[in-house]
């Protein structure tokens, strides 16, 4: 009030006799014209201010006073009351806004009136003294909440929980809709997440005994003869439900193909289709049949006591579970035995297993370690990447403490001896280290978890003794400890995709902060000079990106090239595993006079095929890594600023070929090319070599003419998402610096806006920034924590 009672004792020499109030209607006008007009508003402020007693008469004679009362007031009359009720109601706008901006910027305009000699000096210092006297109005920025992460339980699970607080503390700073984008993308991609563990044996080896000990309910029935006579798929959901899957008629086809060779999966054959008769073709169909099925009607299809042969026709089983041990993303691949005599069951199981992140094989005590137990171990970690291995030796409590030290030493003596016998012996140390041994009486334990503890306290077993903890143990840690390979490569790849959102944000933030700092001429210099960079800077981009989609094209016909490469490495493969078959026998034939024995012509077949797998897919990955390497240093060469601009980029080639490739190692079963190389040998070997020579030729062409489809196929699926990986990966650079020339002409028009538009208050936004910038902060430093906390 006493600014107002100043500016009327120095410009109309009165006091006012009466209190003043703010006419809320005068409010939305002047907002719209200071927003829309700051120019218009800030000279007409001016004129206003400067009305007094000894200019009344000209400035009644002029227009324009009368047009700005009209403007600001909505009143075409010119009176001394309505003057001064004008002059009241600005003041007291000027006040409640308290934006030093606005009000320098009136005073600015009275230095020009006195400069053009419109009003004296006097004048001038008067009002803009009174002008000065408006404090500028306080700003208060509410405080971010920033939670913190206070969860103590495994590695994965802390940072996970780390994580989603750090997601939820950055999304009330973001601002950028493209970095919340990425931001939202993130739960979803760390829900998805899965770690997998292939549960693998002989039959009879206790495989499900164990798993519905660790489950700790008695899902899958346990019984001398074989239970689980599929691969069972076990899930996590919150209603337990299972899906059974049966064959489809093409891979019913190639059973029924096998069985030519193989008696025991002969007499499979006739069981299932004699047992069926017409019911057959309804399970066993063209496209396959899925059904949904009650957990406790499980039995019904899967076990081969209780399905009434229909487990024959069921290719696999998905388990649907609440159970605590498979959340988190962890699915467990209970597989059927080793010995099964369905081969393409035992296919299914080699499939997925090369994704497990563990693989847990059972052996029983009373049998140690079978020839097949001994292959298995050595194909699953020499071949199929299984990265950790975990050895259960089961049912200890029918043997003594002695003899079960005497079946660990023994499996790991024939393991060395299998390495050895291939040729492997420079791995020994590498693969023995993947493997841990953990014996177990897992009847004993599912007593514990069902609530008849006393049973086996009787038999002198608690708990700990049966040697489930250890397995439990085990798993944690494996899975979700602080050296699990997966869990620290889901959090750390997910935890740098935060970090990168963080800084970006903050280089953004920095950017306006300085742009705040700017004066208007400074703003509008800068935006202009982006305008003049940015026609350069697109054309650049334009350039670049036909770059780009040439290069792209190029390894999109190169990849042909490569799927040529890999058909003709199958044809050599074939042609060396013939002649190896072929020497192999003569030399016995002129050496010793007799046959090479089966098990011989199984392991030349068996380490050929394996081998020569091995070989493809590494050429495979270097032929492609060459080509994308050079397509790679093209695009530096040719756009060396390009690459200087958009900063240090890292690339490892080998770890993005692995990734990507890694699913090509497919090995099909190889028992009934073995049979009928056996065979073959057998008819022709001794008086025909050249006959034998022609018998090899047809089964190799058929084999291999098998296994270059499916690699065909294999390799079409995983090239199109190389290719996409490869096209993200080339463009990366160039669309890094798009991102940020825009974000950058984003801001500059944002500033242009805000100065413009004198009801965006700089003070306000440069204190909002520095508030965001402190839960980010505070943020980066939790999340470097975790990293070196690991």
């Amino acid at each position: 009030m006493h600014i107002i009672n100043d500016f009327f004792l120095l410009v109309w020499s009165e006091r006012l006799d009466k209190n003043v109030v703010f006419d809320e209607k005068n409010r939305a006008k002047l907002d719209q014209t200071l927003s829309t007009a700051f120019d218009n508003f800030c000279d007409s402020a001016a004129i206003l201010c400067i009305i007094s007693p000894h200019n009344f008469a000209n400035m009644a004679s002029l227009e324009e006073p009368k047009s700005l009362l009209k403007t600001l007031f909505e009143t075409s009359s010119f009176t001394k009351e309505i003057v001064q009720h004008a002059q009241i109601q600005l003041l007291l706008y000027l006040i409640n806004l308290g934006n030093l901006r606005v009000n320098q910027a009136i005073i600015k305009r009275l230095e020009y009136l006195k400069k053009e000699g419109i009003i004296s000096y006097d004048v001038e210092r008067s009002i803009s003294g009174v002008l000065s006297l408006i404090e500028e109005k306080k700003i208060e920025i509410a405080s971010l909440h920033v939670k913190r992460s206070s969860t103590q339980e495994n590695y994965y699970k802390t940072a996970l929980h780390s994580l989603s607080t750090a997601i939820e503390n950055i999304a009330q700073a973001l601002e950028i809709p493209r970095l919340k984008e990425r931001l939202n993308l993130i739960p979803e991609r760390l829900a998805n997440q899965r770690f997998s563990i292939g549960i693998t044996g002989v039959m009879n080896a206790g495989k499900s005994t164990m798993l519905n000990a660790l489950l700790g309910e008695e899902l899958l029935g346990t019984s001398v003869v074989p239970e689980t006579a599929n691969l069972t798929v076990i899930k996590y959901a919150k209603e337990p439900y299972a899906v059974v899957n049966f064959w489809n008629a093409k891979e019913w086809g190639n059973i029924e193909k096998g069985s030519q060779t193989l008696k025991s999966l002969e007499a499979f054959v006739k069981e299932s289709k004699a047992h069926f008769g017409e019911k057959f073709n309804t399970l066993v169909s063209e496209k396959g049949v899925s059904e949904r099925i009650s957990v406790n009607d499980l039995a019904l299809y899967t076990s081969a006591k209780h399905s009434d042969k229909k487990c024959n026709l069921v290719k696999s089983v998905e388990l649907y579970t609440d159970l605590k041990f498979v959340q988190e993303g962890v699915q467990i691949v209970d597989t059927p035995g080793l010995d099964d005599p369905v081969i393409q069951r035992e296919e299914i199981t080699l499939e997925y297993l090369s994704e497990c992140d563990l693989m847990i094989h059972l052996m029983n005590a009373a049998q140690a370690a079978t020839q097949k137990d001994v292959d298995f171990i050595i194909d699953a970690l020499l071949y199929r990447n299984v990265a950790r291995l975990l050895v259960v030796i089961t049912r200890i409590d029918a043997i003594k403490e002695k003899e079960l030290q005497e079946v660990i030493a023994y499996t790991k003596r024939s393991i060395e001896a299998r390495l050895r016998e291939q040729n492997k012996g420079a791995k020994l140390d590498e693969i023995i280290a993947k493997i841990v041994f953990i014996p177990i009486a897992g009847k004993l334990a599912l007593m514990h978890k069902l609530g008849r503890e006393q049973e086996a306290l009787a038999l002198g077993y608690d708990m700990q003794k049966t040697g489930l903890p250890l397995v439990e143990a085990y798993l944690e840690e494996v899975l979700f400890g602080s050296n699990s390979q997966k869990a620290n490569l889901i959090i750390a790849s997910n935890q740098k995709e935060i970090e990168s959102i963080i800084e970006e944000s903050l280089r953004s933030f920095e950017q306006e902060f300085q742009l705040l700092n700017l004066s208007n001429e400074e703003i509008e210099q800068a935006y202009a000079k982006h305008q003049d960079d940015k026609k350069a800077m697109m054309h650049f981009l334009e350039q670049i990106k036909s770059s780009v989609a040439q290069s792209k094209e190029e390894m999109r016909n190169y990849f042909t090239t490569l799927q040529t490469f890999a058909s003709n490495r199958l044809s050599t493969l074939q042609n060396v595993l013939k002649r190896r078959i072929s020497d192999d026998v003569s030399y016995e034939m002129s050496k010793h006079k007799k046959l090479p024995k089966e098990e011989r012509v199984a392991s030349i077949i068996e380490t050929a095929m394996k081998d020569g797998m091995v070989d493809l897919v590494r050429d495979y990955r270097y032929e492609f890594q060459k080509k994308m390497q050079s397509a790679l240093e093209y695009m530096d060469a040719k756009y060396g600023e390009f690459k200087s601009d958009a900063g240090e980029r890292t690339f490892d080639a080998k770890a993005f070929c692995e990734e990507h490739l890694s699913s090509v190692l497919l090995f099909k079963n190889s028992s009934v090319v073995i049979a009928g190389v056996n065979d073959a040998i057998k008819k022709q070997g001794k008086n025909d070599l050249s006959a034998l020579n022609m018998s090899l030729d047809a089964l190799f062409n058929e084999e291999f003419s098998g296994m270059k489809a499916m690699i065909h196929e294999k390799l079409r699926t995983i090239n199109e998402t190389l290719l996409e990986s490869f096209s993200i990966l080339i463009q990366a650079p160039a669309s890094a610096i798009e991102e940020r020339f825009l974000g950058e002409e984003a801001l500059l028009e944002n500033a242009m806006r805000q100065m413009k538009d004198a009801t965006q208050n700089r003070e306000a936004r440069m204190l909002e920034i520095k508030e965001k910038e402190r839960v980010l902060g505070i943020v980066l430093d939790d999340l470097h924590v975790l990293k070196e906390s690991k």
